[in-house]
């Protein structure tokens, strides 16, 4: 009863400034894959699903901790606060640009099928949020979406704002680089990357 009822449990909204965590790398990846219905890179077939070489950069090797406590220390403080997050252990300056880097090669290529053991690649499929692109030249439309399928319609204005004349630097007739460049900014974002 004590854990169903409390209040952290309980509601869509989480008000505590200090809610949340840092998502790890493997999840981070894993959940924009999920979103986009990732396939092979000529989106004809099966993924080969091998992530762990796109996330060991991150400071997550999957199945492979390097102690029992996980990739990082439970006891772990971000830098120059009071804030406990012990998944901030493994995020330093090196580790936060692969992650845009990660994001830039899903995002705009996928990865490629010239390894051994990545025969059919992998690729998000960017179907749909281009058809959701196509006409809407104010990008709002696109960003709504976007704002639903990835954040469950948590997008801040700021952020939004923030992230809408970029996509509408793009030509309105090119919706596969719109979308490309939607998915890239919010999977990159803080607000994205720090699950509520």
């Amino acid at each position: 009863k004590a854990i169903l009822l409390d209040a952290e449990a309980r509601g869509d909204v989480k008000t505590d400034p200090r809610y949340g965590k840092l998502r790890e790398p493997v999840q981070l990846l894993t959940n924009v894959l999920r979103n986009f219905q990732v396939s092979s890179a000529n989106l004809a077939g099966q993924s080969d699903g091998v992530v762990n070489n796109s996330v060991a950069g991150l400071g997550q090797s999957v199945f492979q901790a390097p102690t029992v406590f996980n990739y990082y220390q439970p006891n772990y403080y971000v830098p120059g606060s009071t804030i406990l997050g012990p998944e901030f252990g493994i995020f330093t300056t090196a580790t936060s640009i692969g992650r845009a880097n990660l994001f830039a090669t899903y995002a705009f290529n996928g990865l490629t099928v010239a390894l051994p053991d990545r025969p059919n690649g992998t690729r998000i499929n960017l179907t749909e949020a281009q058809s959701v692109s196509a006409g809407d030249s104010s990008g709002d439309q696109l960003m709504t979406y976007l704002d639903s399928k990835m954040m469950h319609g948590t997008m801040s204005p700021q952020m939004r704002s923030a992230i809408l004349p970029a996509v509408t630097a793009v030509a309105s007739t090119n919706n596969l680089l719109r979308a490309q460049t939607a998915i890239y900014l919010i999977a990159t974002s803080s607000q994205f990357q720090v699950q509520r």
